[in-house]
């Protein structure tokens, strides 16, 4: 049975349901249980198969199933496991790599025994921080150009040892929690077009391996009327007095409508001791925390109100972020799930360390917290500062300047070409 609208074929076998779209030069489907399929469902399934990003076409299939053998497809996706593991894989204090491997090495496989390229997904690079005591400015600095050539790094490792290559994309979530974090989205599309511009002058010539998308890319549609009087009736609670860009927020909609999880569900979890969602909770209560306490907002109410509305705004960054981690999964199917997340490794999703400690270390970072919070440091919710007697650059939430204005050890301040802190030793007088 086809559905004329939507073009969707639906074919039913005993317990799950086939919803299929032919796009030409392949075929795209999902499988799920069955189900009475309601129009929005159609609609939304339509949508997600024209922008989802598949490998193949018929035709290539069936040359690249017979390219390499299988013994080689697995050497070399053992190889390019290497390549992770040793390079940008975030190692958490509790790992279970040794457990994760083997899946890693199969969903790399999944690729290197069809000779196709490498593809990997990483939701990161939102927007800066609201937090002026933890980022220097809203836009992309030194700690983003550290993070894009780490990547740029990792990806030219496969393609040396690779030759089809790997295909980086990074989705940005800035647009799921934007008004959660006290982001205008004007800012958030601001930040993304300068982390590509940022990512042209850095990249190697001829480099193409990273690609960037977002949550409004992937519901690229012409024809959204068809579902705007049920988009009229769902609601996403606003908490913060942020300016909304209406395709921006309609798409919000969409993905609550299309992806959300249950919500019942994680009042249970976080109510658990010791659960994984408990912990998660208390990371986005604490940074949140951080970030609103000194915003007009939080000085206008009492502080019961205050932490109040930051509970709230942490559970539904955490429904927000499972709608979008199922979203990232239908439109990304195949592909390596990185995280920037501290998570044990033991897949499917796989922790990974943007900013190199090789180069780059840590002020007044709990290691401990880190595991505990699940939160790796990142380029957005810090700066990065350059002391002339040290070798390594330092990574910390802006406020650290204030202090090295204080200390009559250092001279310096922000650096506007190489979008850091630099500080170096002052000359002590000789007494």
């Amino acid at each position: 049975m086809q559905d004329e609208k939507s073009g969707i074929y639906i074919r039913t076998f005993s317990d799950v349901m086939v919803m299929e779209k032919d796009k030409g030069n392949s075929i795209v489907g999902v499988v799920t249980e069955c189900f009475q399929a309601k129009p929005f469902d159609l609609w939304f399934v339509s949508t997600i198969l024209d922008n989802s990003i598949m490998v193949f076409d018929k035709q290539d299939l069936n040359t690249q199933m017979s390219n390499l053998a299988l013994d080689d497809a697995k050497e070399m996706a053992t190889k390019i496991t290497e390549i992770f593991e040793t390079t940008v894989k975030n190692s958490a204090k509790v790992d279970m790599w040794s457990e994760g491997r083997d899946s890693f090495i199969k969903k790399v496989q999944f690729f290197t025994s069809r000779n196709a390229q490498v593809e990997a997904v990483l939701p990161a690079f939102p927007c800066k921080s609201s937090n002026p005591e933890k980022v220097a400015s809203t836009t992309p600095d030194k700690g983003e150009e550290l993070a894009l050539k780490r990547i740029i790094e990792f990806v030219s490792y496969v393609n040396e040892i690779y030759p089809p290559g790997m295909k980086f994309f990074i989705v940005s979530d800035g647009h799921v929690f934007s008004d959660c974090i006290n982001v205008d989205d004007k800012v958030v599309d601001s930040y993304t077009e300068q982390l590509k511009k940022l990512y042209h002058r850095v990249k190697p010539e001829g480099f193409d391996g990273i690609h960037f998308r977002g949550l409004n890319d992937c519901f690229k549609s012409s024809t959204k009327n068809e579902i705007a009087p049920l988009l009229n009736t769902i609601t996403v609670d606003h908490y913060l007095d942020t300016q909304l860009d209406d395709a921006t927020e309609i798409n919000r909609k969409i993905m609550m409508l299309g992806c959300d999880d249950n919500a019942e569900t994680l009042r249970e979890e976080i109510k658990t001791p010791s659960h994984p969602r408990l912990y998660l909770y208390r990371g986005f209560n604490k940074f949140m925390y951080e970030d609103l306490v000194n915003t007009p907002k939080a000085q206008a109410m009492s502080r019961k109100k205050f932490k109040k509305m930051v509970s709230s705004i942490a559970f539904e960054m955490i429904l927000r972020n499972d709608a979008y981690s199922n979203l990232v999964e239908l439109v990304f199917p195949f592909h390596l799930r990185l995280s920037i997340h501290a998570h044990h490794n033991a897949g499917p999703k796989y922790g990974i360390r943007l900013l190199d400690t090789s180069i780059c270390c840590s002020y007044d970072h709990n290691p401990d917290e880190e595991d505990r919070l699940l939160h790796i440091p990142t380029p957005w919710h810090n700066a990065v500062f350059k002391l002339g007697d040290r070798e390594k650059m330092i990574v910390s939430n802006s406020k650290l300047a204030e202090m090295l204005e204080k200390d009559e050890k250092y001279v310096g301040g922000w650096h506007e070409k190489e979008r850091c802190f630099v500080y170096a030793p002052s000359v002590q007088p000789n007494l």
